[in-house]
């Protein structure tokens, strides 16, 4: 990798907090910066329990995207389309008093 792939990678980790908390959790365990981790084992059980969390938030942020690109091509298609808000329990009319 170059220094450039290396910039890009790290801008795309910095505007993703949640997943560049959980790869620092992972390098935290290939280091053992807790100390906790005395034998293989927890080490691989951790390791397990955090890609895990990692592959629940990389879905979670594709799922984001996705929705956001299926918005903007809606958006393009049919530009004069109302977007529906949800309505209070009364609906939107407002009462006369």
């Amino acid at each position: 990798m170059t220094h450039e792939d290396d910039l890009k990678f790290l801008k795309k980790l910095s505007s993703n907090p949640a997943l560049r908390r959980r790869f620092e959790e992972i390098l935290n365990i290939a280091h053992n910066t807790s100390g906790e981790l005395i034998t293989a084992d927890e080490a691989e059980e951790k390791t397990i329990e955090e890609m895990q969390k990692l592959g629940q938030e990389v879905l979670s942020e594709w799922a984001i995207s996705q929705h956001e690109n299926v918005l903007q091509a809606a958006k393009k298609e049919n530009p004069k389309a109302i977007k529906h808000k949800k309505k209070t329990s009364i609906g939107n009319q407002h009462m006369g008093v």
